[in-house]
């Protein structure tokens, strides 16, 4: 039988962990360009954008269609890289948790 105590304790550890995890998770950022390089992201391990840059030759009306779609299309990298590496990092936090009795 599992003694609640220690169950308690391994408990307070995921916690300890989760919170450390949040942290790690806010303090890596990716940055993604279009592949002209005309839009750039910056987006944060918790999929918070940070930062945008749009090529001025972007901004007029006739490139409306162009620049969502190139938008979009960066997004979705960012969205990507930013999946990697929350996989990356649950590999390391739950590595460091070892076997727990539930």
């Amino acid at each position: 039988m599992v003694n609640i105590f220690e169950m308690l304790k391994q408990a307070g550890q995921i916690k300890k962990q989760a919170g450390r995890f949040q942290k790690i998770l806010e303090s890596r950022v990716c940055e993604v360009s279009s592949p002209d390089g005309k839009i750039s992201i910056k987006v944060n391990g918790k999929m918070e954008l940070l930062y945008i840059d749009i090529s001025p030759d972007l901004l007029s009306p006739d490139n409306k269609t162009r620049l969502e779609k190139s938008l979009l299309a960066v997004w979705q990298k960012a969205q990507k890289e930013i999946e990697r590496i929350i996989q990356e990092e649950t590999k390391n936090i739950l590595g460091d948790l070892g076997n727990l009795p539930f």
